[in-house]
C-alpha cells in the first residue's frame, strides 16, 4: 500500500475499535483524531462525514472478516474433512479460538451495529443486512453440499437451517458479552455445534 492507502487504513482500523467499543453514536470525529494523533482536516480528506466512515468499517473491516471465516463453511480449510455439517462446526470452533475472547468483552462489530443502526439509519443498516445475506450464502453453501452427499434430509429446510445457525451465533455472543464470561460462549457454541450434528441422516443415504 502507499501512503494515501495506509493512512485511509489507518483511520478505519481505529474507527473500527472506537466503534465496538463505544458505539456509533458514542464514537465522534474527534475520537477518531485522537486515537491515531490526527487532525479533524485528515479525516475529512478521505471520508466526507462520519456516516462515510462507518460504511468503510462495514464493508473494509467487518465484511472481510466475516468471509474470512465463513466462506470456508464449505470446503476443508478448518480441518472439518468431506462432511459439509462438520465444516461448519469447524468454522464455529476457529472462531472461538480466534475471537472468543473479544466477544466475552465487546461483543460482535456485526451484531452490535445492526441492534444500533436498524432503527436509525437504513443506510448503514443495509450495509450490515448485506454482510447477513453473505454469511447465510456461505452456510446455504455448506448445507446444499450435505444435502447432495446425503447427508441430511433432501427435505431439510436449508433457509431457515441457516437463519437459526446465524442467530444462535450471534445469540450466543450476545450472552457471553453480557455475562463477560468466555466460558459461557463456550458453552452456547456446544449446544449450537450439538444442534448442527442432530441434523445428520443416522445412516447417510445412498445415491
Amino acid at each position: 500500500m502507499n501512503k494515501t492507502e495506509i493512512k485511509r487504513k489507518e483511520i478505519i482500523d481505529a474507527s473500527f475499535e472506537l466503534m465496538l467499543t463505544k458505539g456509533y453514536e458514542g464514537t465522534s470525529i474527534q475520537d477518531i483524531t485522537d486515537r491515531i494523533n490526527a487532525t479533524k482536516g485528515l479525516i475529512y480528506h478521505y471520508f466526507d462525514s462520519k456516516k462515510d466512515v462507518a460504511a468503510a468499517v462495514i464493508e473494509e473491516a467487518i465484511k472481510p472478516a466475516y468471509n474470512e471465516f465463513w466462506g470456508h463453511t464449505w470446503d476443508k480449510l478448518y480441518g472439518g474433512g468431506e462432511n459439509p455439517l462438520e465444516n461448519i462446526i469447524a468454522v464455529i470452533d476457529k472462531l472461538y479460538e480466534k475471537r472468543g475472547g473479544d466477544f466475552s468483552k465487546t461483543g460482535c462489530p456485526l451484531g452490535n451495529l445492526i441492534l444500533e443502526l436498524s432503527t436509525k439509519d437504513l443506510y448503514l443498516s443495509r450495509l450490515t443486512d448485506e454482510i447477513l445475506i453473505v454469511w447465510h450464502a456461505h452456510i446455504e453453501k455448506a448445507l446444499l453440499k450435505a444435502k447432495e452427499k446425503r447427508v441430511i434430509a433432501k427435505d431439510a429446510d436449508i433457509i431457515n437451517i441457516g437463519n437459526f445457525i446465524i442467530a444462535g451465533v450471534e445469540g450466543c455472543v450476545m450472552l457471553s458479552k453480557s455475562k463477560h464470561n468466555k466460558e459461557v460462549l463456550k458453552g452456547c457454541f456446544d449446544i449450537l455445534k450439538n444442534y448442527i450434528r442432530s441434523l445428520q441422516l443416522e445412516k447417510p443415504l445412498t445415491p
